[in-house]
């Protein structure tokens, strides 16, 4: 695999499309997942990073599948209630298009995310959740996960080993996500959606460090964060991939962007000049 340190230079960006990056990212983002936090009282409950509990009833308390996960989860304590945010608004933004037989949840973690693609995704048919160390959260969210949603339990696979050597295990056209993998890793996933043809959308974080390819006057102007997502999209793009841009809202997390990218009708590229 080609290291993405080698990802190609931005040499002419034009000035309208910054400006529209900037404008679209201070924008207000809305709850969809859970429509209810809208209320801005609700929203200081987002970002905490304690384990989901018995609470959690009180605000998820319909009989909707959504809820009804959540409250299995909160009743194992499984995760932090954050993630559980991070994951639900980040599936409710990328679901349509993310669609495929195959999907593979890179940097996975816990997986849960790949685990919503199971349980309310109909076109896939099988999730294939990737990372160097299984936590011990992922068997306490698969549980809950089943017992909600039982036909899961034979669609979800998870490999213990790093992304790129999970990669040919992989089917051609397989989705990609990445939620908050780490700094460079996040560039290793798009490459590997890349190499697979396939569908990918990725929320980054950890930003130190990254954007020494771009000019520093660019990172100077707009920020290294801001920087280094357009610089993404333009070498998405010069692989053969159609951009978007979304975001979950900012009551979650400061690392909120979604950089999503779908094949176009030319043959994909690898990242690299």
């Amino acid at each position: 695999m080609h290291s993405p340190d080698r990802i190609p230079l931005l040499v002419s960006v034009p000035a309208d499309r910054y400006h529209r990056a900037v404008k679209n990212t201070d924008q207000p983002t809305p709850f969809l997942a859970f429509r209810r936090f809208n209320d801005p009282e609700l929203q200081h409950l987002c970002r905490l990073r304690a384990r989901i509990g018995t609470r959690a009833s009180d605000f998820f308390s319909g009989d909707g599948l959504p809820d009804r996960l959540v409250r299995a989860l909160a009743a194992r304590r499984a995760l932090p209630i954050k993630e559980v945010f991070e994951s639900f608004e980040f599936f409710e933004r990328v679901r349509r298009r993310m669609r495929a037989p195959h999907l593979a949840d890179l940097c996975c973690g816990h997986g849960l995310t790949g685990m919503l693609f199971a349980i309310f995704s109909r076109q896939v048919e099988h999730v294939t959740l990737v990372d160097r160390r299984r936590p011990s959260s992922h068997s306490l969210i698969f549980e809950a996960c089943v017992e909600v949603a039982p036909w899961i339990k034979d669609r979800v696979h998870y490999l213990e080993k790093p992304i790129s050597e999970a990669v040919s295990e992989l089917p051609q056209g397989t989705s990609v996500i990445a939620v908050h993998a780490c700094g460079k890793r996040t560039d290793a996933c798009m490459e590997i959606g890349i190499q697979l043809q396939g569908k990918l959308a990725v929320m980054p974080c950890c930003y130190f460090g990254m954007g020494q390819q771009i000019p520093q006057a660019v990172v100077e102007g707009i920020g290294r964060e801001l920087a280094t997502d357009v610089h993404r999209s333009y070498a998405l793009e010069r692989a053969g991939y159609k951009v978007h841009w979304s975001a979950i809202p900012a009551a979650i997390t400061p690392k909120r962007r979604i950089l999503i990218g779908l094949p176009g009708k030319k043959a994909p590229a690898i990242l690299t000049s």
